[in-house]
């Protein structure tokens, strides 16, 4: 065979594989351009702003404590909730 013959065949042989091959080719060529001008451009910090910390106040009414000093505190806590009984019939082992 002649090279012009084989040069064909090469063109011609699985010509749908080698369109859609190209046509993906392309597409992921854009897609890099794309994200490649959108991280271009320079990125400007904003310039640092010094912030001075207020003269010391009180604080606000509701931050204020809410529980008792210590001296009047009891010496041993108490539960706030305590547990529901248990409903007859169910067991623990279920998960209940």
């Amino acid at each position: 065979m002649n090279w012009g013959h084989q040069l064909k065949q090469l063109i011609t042989r699985n010509w749908r594989e080698k369109i859609i091959s190209l046509l993906l080719a392309f597409l992921f060529w854009f897609m890099i351009k794309a994200q490649d001008v959108r991280y271009t451009q320079p990125y400007m910090a904003p310039a640092p702003v010094r912030i001075t910390p207020p003269a010391s106040s009180p604080a606000p009414s509701q931050l204020a404590p809410v529980l008792p000093p210590p001296a009047e505190a009891p010496s041993q806590l108490e539960p706030v909730v305590t547990p529901p009984p248990a409903a007859p019939g169910l067991s623990r082992a279920a998960g209940l």
